[in-house]
């Protein structure tokens, strides 16, 4: 079988995701036990999403992205203090995630960061609420020196759910 990551851990994360979710389009946070994925801590990221207005903060951040990064947005909101130029475009696929209720993945180069040799892949997974509204996105991200595919925009594609 042919992995969809270049990093291992995002294949298991989104089989984790897969089974907490079951029939349902996503998970809760409360079906999401870090004791069962203890090993991919460093490399999460858990962003809350305020419905009104839409925004996002980032509520946990990994080890390990917080020294590729050389920073602690823990708390911070997605925007362009963070994320330069790009901002506009992570938070439209931030956005994308709060209404279809489906994993995608993003391999970008970190153009708008100092470390702009960097290429970023990256799950992005929605939990949903009681409502099925989603109000949290788990994150996996890790960095990679491989070129990302040729776009003039971030390359962020909707994963097929089985």
């Amino acid at each position: 079988m042919t992995s969809l990551f270049w990093d291992e851990r995002l294949e298991t994360l989104l089989a984790y995701w897969n089974l907490k979710r079951g029939d349902r389009p996503a998970p809760s946070r409360r079906d999401i036990d870090p004791r069962d994925i203890a090993r991919l801590l460093p490399c999460l990221h858990l962003i809350d999403v305020e419905p009104q207005p839409l925004r996002f903060r980032h509520r946990l951040v990994g080890s390990e992205l917080i020294d590729m990064m050389g920073r602690n947005v823990t708390g911070q909101y997605v925007g362009d203090g963070l994320y330069g130029r790009a901002a506009d475009e992570i938070l439209e696929t931030m956005q994308h995630l709060t209404t279809q209720i489906r994993p995608f993945r993003r391999r970008a180069r970190l153009e708008w960061h100092r470390a702009d040799w960097l290429t970023l892949e990256a799950l992005e997974l929605p939990l949903i609420d009681e409502n099925g509204q989603v109000n949290m996105l788990l994150c996996g991200r890790s960095f990679s020196l491989a070129d990302p595919p040729l776009a003039t925009r971030l390359n962020f594609d909707p994963l097929t759910v089985l």
